[in-house]
């Protein structure tokens, strides 16, 4: 059996929390290691507890739910591990913080109203390196509520080739692989390989960091 997936929440209402770990405890792949109800105790419980994926709410006490994940996201890791996976607890669908969050490197995000079934199976995704919202959502999440670049930064991509640079484009304006393959005359697996290639070389985690990305440093708008 492969080992289960480690869970951190944080969230300043007790209720809330208590039900994501009666949630957790009731499958046998996740395990809960940690909750937190401030910002400042979601870093330090992090750095503690080492967890696969952490559940974020935005609006908490002392420390809020988006700048934890900024510092989570930024600090360094032991060698060998990985910064945890954030998943934002959000009321809102399109909010600004949720955009904001989106930049300081969250996966997604799911709504307190959601299904369990579908929290789950989002801890999942998140854990496997998906996104839980699509690159098209996140274009028009950041171009609603970022502000515009004073200046473009197309220096930060020389890293990559001609043909990734163009899949790069594509992808950061939300494009799916299918839709990038129609438009470059490649084959889909041509795509998959050229997104795991830029990911790598531009330290990124998922198909939303690139539109966070491109999106933060003026090269898609």
């Amino acid at each position: 059996m492969s080992a289960r997936i480690r869970v951190l929440v944080a969230d300043d209402q007790r209720l809330f929390r208590d039900g994501i770990a009666m949630l957790l405890e009731s499958q046998a792949d996740l395990e809960l290691v940690g909750s937190a109800a401030t910002g400042v105790e979601a870093v330090d419980l992090a750095a503690a507890t080492r967890p696969d994926v952490m559940l974020m709410d935005i609006r908490m006490p002392v420390l809020d739910g988006l700048s934890a994940t900024e510092r989570l996201l930024t600090a360094p890791v032991p060698l060998g591990g990985a910064a945890p996976r954030v998943l934002v607890v959000t009321t809102f669908r399109r909010d600004e913080a949720v955009a904001r969050a989106i930049r300081a490197g969250a996966s997604g995000f799911v709504t307190k109203d959601a299904q369990p079934e579908f929290l789950l199976a989002a801890i999942r995704t998140v854990h496997a390196g998906q996104a839980v919202i699509a690159p098209a959502a996140t274009f028009d999440l950041l171009a609603r509520f970022s502000q515009p670049v004073r200046e473009a930064r197309p220096d930060l991509i020389e890293v990559l080739s001609p043909r990734e640079k163009e899949i790069f484009l594509l992808a950061a304006k939300g494009l799916s692989n299918a839709e990038i393959a129609a438009d470059a005359f490649v084959e889909e697996t041509t795509v998959k390989t050229h997104v795991g290639s830029i990911l790598a070389k531009l330290g990124l985690r998922s198909r939303v960091q690139v539109v966070a990305f491109a999106w933060e440093n003026g090269l898609v708008g």
